[in-house]
């Protein structure tokens, strides 16, 4: 059975990588500090640069392909975003569409590239390293491990139905919309049953039982873990710097020609 493609770069894949046993912590910093970078900027080198970083590390890791079918599910959103931004900017409409593509792209691919390394259960472990309560680090972890399934889920009704004699682009607007009754009512009931299975399962657990547990995952920064942290910290706190010191090489302005 095919899933959305969009969700297979943001669903862990085991792997034995450098990036795959690095401490979630060191790639969590990692993800901040490109999502600030990705932000602050509305230059094309600078989000090329932030970009191609997560590039890099999905290469390191062994997931092009997954990555890649990512890529391949947004690039509606990106010719989106590239014509909305062509025909609403007043000046500099080229370099700051190019921009804003660059920016989507480096944000879904350095999310990408953290889920597609990180298990949920050593994502958990570093909230929790962190302060955060177990209840909320239990919420968000879950609501991110199901949203492949969730997918799954959806994948395998609209088989079902279609397999049944159900056209869901036939008719008008209105008819379009009615005909996805069929697939959302079942949707719904069936995430509901796995919301109950999922609480039975924590109350048979004890879970909050106890306000101190030990943690199913002890976490530890290596010598490795530290060195990415500091190579990290150094590549993007430098660009952050230049920006907010209004000190950008010439390369870092580089525009595009316009139309």
């Amino acid at each position: 059975m095919r899933e959305l493609s969009l969700l297979e770069g943001f669903r862990f894949r085991k792997r034995d990588s450098p990036i795959h046993n690095l401490d979630p912590r060191a790639k969590g910093a990692y993800l901040v500090l490109s999502l600030i970078a990705a932000l602050m900027f509305t230059e094309v080198v600078p989000m090329l640069l932030v970009f191609s970083a997560s590039i890099a590390l999905v290469a390191l890791a062994g997931c092009i392909r997954e990555w890649g079918k990512s890529m391949k599910g947004i690039a509606v959103f990106t010719i989106l975003i590239f014509a909305l931004n062509l025909i609403s900017v007043p000046e500099n409409r080229v370099n700051y569409a190019v921009a804003m593509v660059l920016r989507f792209l480096a944000l879904t691919s350095s999310f990408s590239a953290f889920f597609l390394t990180t298990t949920p259960d050593d994502f958990m472990a570093a909230l929790e390293k962190l302060g955060i309560p177990k209840e909320y680090t239990l919420m968000f972890t879950m609501s991110l491990r199901f949203i492949p399934t969730l997918a799954r889920d959806l994948q395998i009704i609209v088989d079902s139905q279609k397999s049944r004699g159900l056209e869901l682009e036939k008719g008008s607007f209105i008819q379009k919309i009615r005909n996805y009754v069929p697939i959302l009512v079942p949707l719904m009931v069936y995430e509901i049953r796995r919301s109950i299975m999922v609480a039975e399962a924590l109350e048979a657990r004890a879970f909050g039982a106890a306000r101190r547990t030990s943690p199913y995952v002890d976490l530890s920064m290596g010598k490795r873990d530290y060195a990415f942290l500091a190579l990290t910290s150094l590549a993007f706190g430098a660009l952050i710097f230049a920006k907010l010191a209004n000190y950008m090489p010439w390369w870092m302005e580089l525009r595009l020609p316009e139309i």
